[in-house]
């Protein structure tokens, strides 16, 4: 296998996307306040634990992958505070329910993570291409969902930052993993589990956008 292979597995992935119960919601026009703070709460222990995933695949990572290590842990740094972004969307909408940091993530949530620490330190580079499939969904999908959140709930900016946010961002983050993985010259058999890790982090993360949401 190859590059050109892992990006098709990862537009399969985006693509795939599409099905998921919240955006086919937000597509209808039919999800409610209470479906958007679920899907906040929800997404909220993968955005706190992404970053420590990112930066335990640097530290597993070999000396002579330098770069990836590099990206890693850049992204790591950059992405550490996002779940803030997610803690004000929740206050910024009134919710009224448990502080997200007090409870432990739901069974979706939990397994996406899982697997993340699991790649992390079992096949590190593996980790961009849970990023690249992430970054990708992201680019795709997150200005659309931040404007259809303000459109269908009548929400402003701040009470949508973090989809907004990541609209913007990923879109230049997914060229970037996909230069850093060009030139770290990945064997065939290591593209494999690539394409792998992309298929099963995809499904992983769909399952987080139907829990709770009916």
């Amino acid at each position: 296998m190859n590059q050109p292979t892992f990006e098709t597995v990862v537009a399969s992935q985006v693509a795939a996307f599409a099905d998921t119960s919240a955006y086919s919601k937000l597509k209808a026009d039919t999800l409610s306040l209470s479906d958007y703070q679920n899907l906040l709460l929800t997404i909220f222990h993968q955005t706190q634990d992404g970053p420590a995933t990112f930066a335990l695949a640097a530290g597993f990572l070999p000396p002579d992958r330098f770069e990836a290590r590099s990206y890693l842990m850049h992204h790591a740094e950059e992405e550490k505070l996002h779940w803030q972004w997610v803690i004000e969307d929740l206050k910024n909408t009134n919710y009224a329910g448990p502080d997200p940091r007090t409870k432990l993530p739901r069974t979706a949530t939990a397994a996406y993570v899982a697997y993340n620490y699991a790649i992390a330190m079992r096949f590190p580079i593996g980790r961009l291409a849970i990023a690249a499939t992430l970054e990708s969904i992201g680019a795709r999908y997150g200005a659309e969902s931040a404007a259809r959140l303000m459109s269908q709930l009548k929400l402003q900016p701040n009470q949508v930052r973090f989809f907004e946010g990541h609209g913007d961002t990923d879109i230049g983050h997914t060229q970037d993993i996909l230069d850093v993985l060009k030139r770290s010259e990945l064997t065939s058999a290591e593209w494999e589990q690539m394409c792998h890790v992309a298929e099963v982090a995809g499904q992983l993360y769909r399952n987080m956008y139907a829990e709770n949401i009916q």
